[in-house]
């Protein structure tokens, strides 16, 4: 009797449900502490200690990564098979392109704890999460369905929590960094530590009826894995409170077209109007990207820049010296560390298109439309150039036909 007591007491401590519910607290507790104790700024500076060994500078987090990897290999290498190890790369390069999509201002290294946080807390998550529906007896396809949505309800809380407690911002991108760890962590979990439950279902792109995508887990994981990388990217590019209506809304819709592709691809008349009019698609931009591949802006309106026959919709746009060009985090002001990050990728001009009717461009020591500032990075002085967008691609036309090294960032609307 004595003995069944103390059993009764101590089961709680073992119990995958209160393991997932202290794990949850946690999740959401942990930046409120950090940021309480000023822990965020001893974290950052954690990340840049190096260790000098035989010569050769190693970032302490790496050293450490690798040291625990090596424990975990050595001491289940038993268990270990090649096929798991090249799941682990998969996780390894999907994590490296969800640093690559994100922060882009930010400038991190690929070390740093602060730029992982979200990876690795959500991927335990997930393994969590695992042992307690598994514990409950939960099909695999639930399994997968129940994680990836309470990972973007308690991200999603999490979020709006932080507002009021830690007078924080509601980044709807860390709901994207959280989701992209959560997909990861279960591709580990159920490619590796569960692999059997998987092994029975057979991976496919599309089914007959749209009911079938949430019973097959393969499909559903992937499905999960194709949004995610959607909402990732879009709401890297869309960080500011203002445009999160705008964030959820592209990242649907996307999502939905994606979908509707592969589920259509099924029907050979489908199949055939989608191959046409993709073909199409393609064909008509490489003409008009050829046609003016030797231009620079081509035609830039509220909403709409075209560069080099590319058309760019709403997003916002830096043109790098060399031509080249990607969408960034669309917004009015520059704060210092996007500055430093911009300072890297200019030499000689910083010229910005504060929006059609001049409403961003903020953020440098004076809003005049020609200043210098000194760019710390170059060590060297820098023409900052701020005019509304229309005029501004105006110049930057001109610029770069006198052969001028301009870094060129467009505010696509207001």
């Amino acid at each position: 009797m004595a003995k069944r007591k103390k059993d009764d007491k101590s089961s709680w401590f073992y119990s995958p449900k209160v393991h997932l519910l202290l794990y949850e607290l946690l999740l959401i507790a942990t930046p409120f502490l950090l940021l309480q104790n000023y822990l965020q700024a001893a974290i950052g500076i954690f990340s840049e200690k190096k260790v000098e060994i035989f010569g050769i500078s190693i970032p302490l987090t790496v050293l450490i990564a690798i040291i625990f990897l090596s424990g975990i290999i050595i001491l289940l290498r038993k268990k270990i098979k090649p096929k798991h190890l090249f799941i682990w790369l998969i996780v390894i390069i999907l994590i490296r392109i969800g640093q690559n999509s994100t922060d882009y201002y930010f400038h991190h290294k690929f070390y740093e704890l602060q730029h992982n946080w979200h990876y690795l807390a959500y991927g335990i998550f997930a393994y969590v999460m695992y042992r307690n529906l598994k514990h409950k007896n939960v099909p695999i396809e639930k399994k997968i369905l129940i994680t990836f949505v309470t990972a973007l309800g308690l991200s999603t809380f999490d979020e709006f929590i932080q507002v009021y407690i830690s007078n924080r911002i509601f980044d709807i991108c860390d709901i994207g960094k959280d989701a992209w760890g959560t997909v990861n962590g279960m591709i580990i979990v159920y490619f590796v530590i569960a692999a059997d439950e998987m092994k029975n279902f057979k991976w496919k792109w599309n089914h007959p009826h749209l009911r079938d995508y949430l019973k097959n887990p393969k499909t559903l994981l992937s499905m999960e894995i194709i949004f995610t990388f959607i909402l990732l990217n879009i709401s890297s590019l869309l960080t500011d409170k203002t445009y999160l209506f705008y964030s959820v809304l592209f990242s649907i819709s996307a999502f939905l077209i994606v979908f509707f592709i592969i589920h259509f691809f099924r029907f050979k008349i489908a199949r055939i109007a989608i191959i046409l009019f993709l073909g199409a698609a393609i064909i008509i931009q490489g003409f008009f990207f050829f046609k003016y591949r030797k231009e620079n802006i081509v035609y830039n309106k509220y909403g709409l820049t075209v560069y080099k026959g590319i058309p760019i919709p709403f997003f916002d746009i830096m043109i790098y010296q060399n031509g080249s060009f990607r969408l960034v985090d669309k917004k009015h002001s520059f704060n210092k560390r996007d500055i430093s990050t911009i300072s890297h990728y200019a030499d000689d001009i910083l010229l910005i298109g504060s929006g059609t009717f001049g409403k961003g461009g903020y953020g440098f020591p004076e809003k005049k439309e020609v200043q210098f500032i000194y760019n710390e990075v170059k060590k060297k002085p820098l023409q900052v150039i701020i005019l509304k967008t229309p005029e501004a691609c105006r110049v930057y036309n001109r610029l770069k036909a006198k052969g001028y090294k301009v870094l060129f960032i467009i505010h696509n609307t207001c």
